[in-house]
C-alpha cells in the first residue's frame, strides 16, 4: 500500500493517530503514533480539516503572540448627550500686574500635595528682595466698608528653603483700602497688610489674620495711627481708627523682602471661602464645607 504523506511545522501540533496493523492470525492491533513517530515538517495544516483541533489539543502558549486579521468596524454606538457650555470660573480673580515688581509670578496650579480645599491652589513666586507678586481681586469688594469684615484667614504652603532665609518668610494678605471711605478729606489710599507668623517645613499651615496682632498700614495712613511696620495693630484697631474705611481690593502677595515659592488656598473672608484651584477661583461657604 503506498503511504500518504503528511507534513507539519515543528513543535506546533501533537497529533495522536491509530494505525490498525494486520497480525499473526488474523488479529488486529493497535498502537498510539505519537509526535516522536513523525518526522519534523512532515505534517501540514492541509492534511488537517478546517475546525477540527480546538485550543484545548494544542500545547500550552503555542498561541502566545499570534493574532488573527482584523475583524470589520462595528456599528457606531449612540451620541452622548450635548455638555453644557464652559464658563469661567471667579473671573474678577487674576494677577494685580500694577503690584508686581521684576521676577514675581502668580499662577494656580494643581498642588501641593495636601491643599486644603480640592486639588489645587495660587502659587507665588519671587526671585530675589527686588521682586513683587501679587494676586488678587480689584472688582468683587471695592466699594465694601473695612469695618464689615471679622474673619479674615488663609492657608499657606512654605518650605525649608524659605524658612532658611527668613522665618516669616511667607505670603501677605494685603487689603488696599481707602482710609477715610466716603468722609472728606485724607488719606485716601493706604495698603493694610498682613504679616504671617513663622510656619513649618513643607507644609500648609492656616495663618489666622482675624484677631493677630500683626497688622500695619502704609503711607500717611500709618504715620496718623501709629499701625506701622515697627509697631503692629489688629484690625480690629484699625477698623476703630479708619471707622469709615472702605476697601478697593483684596490680594495676596509675597515681597519685596525674600526670594520666595510656596502656596496659598482657602482665602476666608466672613462666612466665604475661596478656592484657588487650576482653571479658576470657586467662592463656597464655610457651612457648606461640613
Amino acid at each position: 500500500m503506498k503511504k500518504r504523506s503528511i507534513s507539519m511545522r515543528s513543535g506546533a501540533l501533537a497529533l495522536g493517530i491509530v494505525i490498525v496493523v494486520a497480525g499473526a492470525g488474523g488479529a488486529a492491533a493497535a498502537r498510539l503514533i505519537t509526535g516522536d513517530d513523525i518526522a519534523k515538517e512532515t505534517i501540514t495544516g492541509r492534511n488537517v480539516a478546517d475546525d477540527t483541533l480546538g485550543k484545548s489539543k494544542l500545547k500550552d502558549n503555542v498561541l502566545d503572540g499570534i493574532t488573527g486579521p482584523q475583524g470589520p468596524e462595528g456599528p457606531q454606538g449612540p451620541q452622548g448627550p450635548k455638555g453644557d457650555p464652559a464658563t469661567y470660573t471667579g473671573a474678577n480673580w487674576t494677577i494685580v500686574h500694577r503690584n508686581v515688581i521684576g521676577n514675581g509670578d502668580a499662577d494656580l496650579q494643581a498642588g501641593p500635595a495636601g491643599a486644603p480645599y480640592g486639588i489645587g491652589a495660587l502659587m507665588l513666586r519671587t526671585g530675589s528682595a527686588e521682586d513683587k507678586a501679587s494676586f488678587g481681586n480689584e472688582v468683587d469688594f471695592a466699594g465694601d466698608r473695612l469695618d464689615g469684615i471679622d474673619t479674615l484667614s488663609y492657608w499657606a504652603y512654605t518650605t525649608g528653603e524659605n524658612n532658611a532665609r527668613y522665618a516669616e518668610n511667607n505670603i501677605s494678605l494685603n487689603l488696599e483700602i481707602d482710609p477715610t471711605g466716603t468722609a472728606t478729606g485724607g488719606p485716601n489710599y493706604s495698603s493694610l497688610v498682613y504679616v504671617p507668623v513663622a510656619a513649618p517645613d513643607n507644609a500648609w499651615t492656616k495663618q489666622d489674620a482675624s484677631t493677630a496682632d500683626r497688622w500695619f498700614l502704609t503711607g500717611a495712613a500709618a504715620t496718623a495711627s501709629g499701625c506701622t511696620q515697627a509697631a503692629y495693630c489688629t484690625l480690629a484697631e484699625v477698623q476703630s481708627y479708619y471707622a469709615n474705611a472702605t476697601i478697593y481690593t483684596v490680594q495676596l502677595t509675597k515681597g519685596r523682602d525674600y526670594a520666595f515659592s510656596g502656596a496659598a488656598d482657602g482665602l476666608q473672608i466672613n462666612d466665604d471661602v475661596y478656592d484657588f484651584e487650576p482653571f479658576g477661583v470657586s467662592k463656597t461657604t464655610v457651612a457648606a464645607q461640613h
